[in-house]
């Protein structure tokens, strides 16, 4: 059993009728690498538009190496500095700018690990809070994605709603963090020794000492070695962060798949031959060869339910751009996606699409019937379909709303609806990722839904969602990643 594994287990069997907290620490813990940095880049960005930003950008940019690995007085003194620049910016502004660095990096650098952690304490009915130094514009967005409120953060004067330059003390560091968890123990009526904190850094030794339940994350050499001679839990995260010359290797490999593969099909294309069996030929070798140059196994229950009824309508939760990659895996031939219009201007994969028949969806033209007249084509050739009824990805994987699309053909068409749950090809390549990481893809197929079985169209859509919802949502220990190499 991993080191991780064992920590959700601990998480579990800690339920009990004491107040409890889970204490976070941001960078280097929730997410990869460090916020300040994302927001150094948007800070930069902005600041070359907006006057009042310039200097501030300056500033940051000048200072942001030596706070990432400053600590003590110095770290004190390089938040003041960086404050002082902000003087006269609007808090919406920077707010904005915190929002950007997410969606932009921030985002792609969770840790599906920290995830996992997060989601164990709430199922044990744990209080949860991010205590970390860096603003509340840093963390707010990631703290909003994980569904924690509490927030303990250094803190920024606000007045007329434009920063006055001044830090509001204490600031939310070393033995700031011991005062900000003890107010929260009062709050929430718990005693420290029933709390649990997770950091990456020496600088929190105050606090990790206070709680009854240490744990090292990601440890600095320092942190390690007292890890280590305290016994305290110790955990190393790989699913995120700087990538190693095999993912490097295996993202070149599988691009190039794609490429040889829209190759291959052009030059079937210009030669003549049966399209259907083209496109077949397409499917596999994108499916086989890339998931192999991937690092992609497979875990798949109810394999039979992919191949008993055809054509069907295959559904499944989009996670990541490697989703088509594992459908075409699983599936292999006759199969017909349908994707979002934007997808056809993608330099190369939009012309292997274009090669596999896709139906390409423009999700603003209210007048559909072009595309849902070359759909039931589709199934009256024989051939399936393949759909993501919640037409955009999460950052977490969290099922988004299904649309009714699928459903309302399967009804027409008299077809059933094969239900296909991914239920983490996001650790291959999350959302927003650039390079992908060997990992096992577990999948479950449910049985199919006889088209002439549905009689509500949105009650048969609402009852799938919720099925996706409690299959992937039924467990921390399903949030964990699959054979991912703890020293990467």
């Amino acid at each position: 059993m991993t080191a991780l594994e064992n920590q959700l287990q601990a998480i579990a069997s800690s339920r009990g009728p004491q107040s409890a907290i889970a204490f976070f620490d941001l960078d280097r813990t929730l997410i990869a690498g460090y916020s300040i940095l994302a927001v150094a880049r948007e800070t930069a960005e902005q600041g070359a538009k907006r006057g009042k930003l310039r200097q501030a950008a300056r500033v940051v940019q000048g200072i942001v190496k030596h706070k990432v690995y400053s600590s003590g007085s110095n770290y004190h003194r390089l938040v003041k500095r960086t404050t002082k620049a902000l003087t006269g910016v609007s808090e919406d502004t920077l707010r904005e700018i915190g929002e950007q660095a997410y969606r932009k990096h921030l985002a792609r650098a969770l840790y599906r690990e920290a995830i996992a952690l997060v989601e164990a304490h709430r199922a044990a009915g744990h209080q949860l809070a991010i205590i970390s130094a860096a603003s509340r514009y840093q963390i707010e967005p990631i703290a909003r994605v994980l569904g924690i409120e509490e927030i303990h953060c250094t803190r920024l004067e606000v007045v007329d709603g434009r920063f006055t330059g001044q830090v509001i003390a204490p600031m939310c560091f070393g033995e700031g963090k011991v005062l900000a968890a003890q107010r929260s123990a009062r709050e929430h009526r718990a005693s420290l020794q029933n709390c649990w904190f997770y950091s990456d850094s020496s600088d929190d030794l105050p606090l990790l000492r206070k709680v009854g339940h240490p744990v090292a994350v990601n440890a600095s050499d320092k942190l390690g070695a007292h890890a280590r001679t305290k016994q305290w839990p110790q955990l190393s995260f790989s699913t995120r962060g700087m990538p190693d010359v095999e993912s490097l290797a295996r993202t070149l490999l599988t691009a190039q798949t794609i490429v040889g593969t829209t190759a291959l099909g052009m030059v079937a294309k210009r030669f003549g031959g049966s399209p259907f069996r083209s496109a077949n030929r397409l499917t596999r070798v994108f499916g086989d060869i890339g998931s192999a140059f991937a690092g992609l196994d497979f875990e798949v229950e109810g394999m039979d339910n992919l191949r008993r009824e055809r054509p069907a309508i295959f559904v499944f939760n989009h996670q990541s751009l490697l989703d088509s990659m594992v459908l075409a895996h699983l599936l292999r031939e006759d199969v017909v996606a349908m994707c979002k219009k934007e997808m056809a201007g993608t330099p190369v994969i939009g012309q292997l699409l274009r090669q596999t028949d896709t139906i390409f969806v423009d999700r603003g033209e209210p007048d559909q019937s072009e595309v849902l007249r070359r759909a039931r084509e589709v199934l009256d050739s024989g051939r399936s379909l393949v759909i993501a009824p919640e037409g955009s990805r999460s950052t977490l994987g969290d099922i988004q709303p299904f649309k009714h699309g699928a459903f309302y053909l399967a009804r027409k068409a008299k077809v059933p609806i094969v239900p296909i749950v991914l239920h983490n090809v996001k650790d291959a390549l999350p959302n927003g990722g650039f390079l992908i990481r060997p990992a096992t893809i577990r999948v479950t197929v449910l049985p199919p839904i006889p088209g002439e079985s549905i009689r509500s169209i949105r009650g048969a859509c609402d009852k799938l969602e919720n099925e996706y919802m409690q299959l992937l949502g039924k467990s921390p220990l399903a949030a964990l990643p699959y054979a991912v190499n703890p020293a990467a």
